[in-house]
């Protein structure tokens, strides 16, 4: 009698406040967006058929879009997926990064275009890694393209700027963050150190890196008394790597980093 009154229990509770319900599982990395006129979506990159697909709030499937990426090349990084930021109608467009290697260099080159649903071409940024869009308040949006050349060491960073004709109506973050920590060398060969900083409060948390699949490869402890840390990658594969800085259930910073 006593279980079954707990169990009872437990299951007002549960209706009283709400449950955490799953709702669908991707097998590739998405985010979701805010389009000024079709409302929220979740677009995910599919590395393989060099595709962009994005859904409904109700995970069924709204458009596919294929992305120009040449041979020998691959998507690394889907970005600003809008109806009016690139364009001054509601034409769907998004940004993207795809990248080549040179095995025999061990040189990446990485390169960004933004495109028009049906692939009509706006714009290419060579050697363009990360894509940013910054709202000036008052003085427009724009588009912040940091390009590296990896063929000269130490390697060369360009950060050039585009004014945008629209705005971004998005659930991704429009604004930089106050400190951009980008690790480096990058790529490394030997070792990589990460910049980090910790909110207010938190005395410690755990870097961890893992490879494109999810599969942890490394961790280490990080503390409040430090900005960065210098890790060893002599043992890692060739190719890129994920990295979070995380506390509990919190994560505060993550980005990516190349070995070769």
């Amino acid at each position: 009698m006593r279980n079954m009154l707990l169990g009872l229990l437990l299951t007002i509770s549960g209706f009283a406040f709400g449950q955490i319900t799953p709702e669908n599982t991707y097998s590739y990395s998405g985010a979701y967006a805010k389009l000024q006129s079709s409302g929220y979506k979740f677009y995910l990159m599919d590395v393989g058929l060099a595709q962009c697909r994005i859904y409904n709030t109700n995970h069924t499937l709204w458009k596919t879009l294929n992305l120009s990426v040449p041979a020998s090349n691959y998507l690394y990084d889907l970005k600003f997926l809008s109806e009016h930021l690139f364009t001054t109608d509601n034409t769907l467009c998004i940004s993207y990064v795809y990248y080549s290697y040179d095995a025999v260099n061990a040189i990446y080159t990485f390169n960004a275009k933004v495109v028009k649903e049906n692939g009509a071409e706006l714009m290419t940024i060579p050697g363009c890694q990360y894509l940013e869009v910054v709202n000036l308040e008052g003085l427009g949006y724009k588009l912040v393209a940091y390009c590296y050349d990896y063929t000269v060491s130490p390697y060369t960073i360009q950060t050039k700027i585009y004014s945008l004709p629209g705005q971004l109506v998005s659930a991704e973050s429009p604004n930089l963050p106050e400190k951009r920590n980008l690790p480096f060398p990058n790529p490394a060969v030997e070792h990589t150190t990460i910049p980090y900083s910790l909110p207010s409060g938190i005395n410690s948390a755990t870097i961890k890196v893992s490879d494109l699949q999810g599969r942890l490869i490394d961790q280490h402890i990080i503390n409040c008394n430090a900005d960065r840390i210098t890790m060893p990658t002599a043992h890692y594969h060739s190719g890129l790597y994920n990295y979070s800085v995380e506390a509990g259930s919190q994560r505060f910073e993550s980005g990516q980093f190349i070995v070769k």
